[in-house]
């Protein structure tokens, strides 16, 4: 599709949506805010000292990249793609620069701490367009750095961008254990907050936007979130993931996380798994082979059947596979489980 008329067709069908999605800000969003606050502290999710397993060996393949921006590591995964890495507060989140001949694209923005665009100029003169894999605080904390801001065509991720985060939410993310290094100097835990931005266009499940020689392919997979997306470089046989798939603890206990819905775009991305060799998650670690895909498919086959090793608080439980865990509420899997018994019972 050709980059001039990518969007124009939708201008009113985006503007429908954007009405609506501000009507419905205040019950939404609220909502998903006192939810992740709740159980943000749990050290099933946050575990003490979390930092003295850093730093993680995987970086030692790739080289590092020297920029003025300290709160940043920059590595280069391969030729025109950067892993832009948070490694000081707790989300240890992943954005990543992919530069192509006419336009360069961020996946996520991290978490706003640090000066994103101020680090990006020095590593490319391009155009640059952010595209976010879903709206969660982690992944859009610099988007309003940024002229052109590109999101999946959906009510959740149009409302929560429109909506910001502010600080009675973000502060407990910057203070105590979330955090092992000083903040830049621009960062006060009690005025920072993430403000609100407006999306330029939308983009859908299966359209191409180039780079310039680099077609990126955007590939809906809901699940962690109704509006997460996966993007694919075919050409670089990279699968950028966002949160659907990351080394450590996988999210499967916020409100918006449907579990039916992860386990369909694990199907659907596991059809493609001959198209792409290694997933850039938004977390932890920039580059795991893409056959993991197979053993998280396996991994939530044994939870809903009861199997696993876990350890359990409150409502809560850590599945622990090896290469990863799951974090996932009791009544989710006691749902999941009572519809797998009424379907085999309406089979029999």
């Amino acid at each position: 599709m050709a980059k001039g008329n990518f969007f124009s067709e939708r201008r009113f069908r985006f503007m429908a949506i954007i009405i609506l999605g501000l009507v419905l800000i205040s019950a939404g969003c609220s909502r998903d805010r006192e939810t992740y606050s709740k159980t943000a502290r749990s050290k099933l999710i946050q575990p003490p000292k979390w930092w003295e397993q850093l730093p993680r060996s995987i970086y030692l393949r790739f080289d590092k990249v020297q920029t003025n921006q300290s709160w940043y590591e920059v590595y280069q995964l391969r030729e025109s793609t950067y892993a832009i890495y948070e490694p000081y507060q707790f989300e240890e989140a992943i954005s990543y620069l992919l530069i192509g001949t006419d336009k360069a694209l961020m996946v996520d923005t991290g978490t706003g701490i640090g000066d994103l665009k101020k680090l990006i100029s020095e590593l490319t003169q391009v155009p640059i367009a952010v595209l976010n894999t879903h709206i969660h605080w982690d992944q859009v904390g610099n988007n309003s750095q940024f002229d052109e801001i590109l999101v999946y065509n959906s009510i959740e991720s149009i409302t929560k961008l429109y909506t910001g985060y502010n600080n009675s939410f973000l502060k407990g993310h910057i203070l105590g254990d979330s955090i092992w290094k000083s903040l830049p100097e621009n960062i006060d835990p009690d005025t920072w907050k993430i403000p609100p931005v407006k999306s330029t266009d939308l983009v859908e499940d299966g359209m191409i936007y180039d780079l310039g020689n680099r077609p990126i392919e955007v590939i809906h997979s809901p699940g962690h979130s109704p509006d997460s997306i996966c993007l694919l470089d075919k050409k670089n046989r990279l699968l950028f993931c966002g949160d659907f798939f990351y080394s450590g603890p996988l999210y499967a206990f916020e409100e918006d996380v449907n579990i039916q819905d992860y386990i369909t775009s694990l199907e659907n991305l596991i059809k493609r798994i001959d198209e792409f060799d290694f997933l850039c998650p938004s977390h932890n670690v920039p580059w795991v082979k893409s056959d993991i895909l197979l053993k998280v498919q396996d991994a939530f086959e044994d939870i809903m059947r009861g199997k696993g090793r876990y350890e359990e608080s409150e409502n809560l439980r850590r599945y622990y596979f090896g290469d990863f865990d799951v974090i996932i509420r009791v009544d989710m899997i006691k749902e999941k489980s009572e519809d797998r018994s009424k379907r085999d019972t309406e089979i029999g």
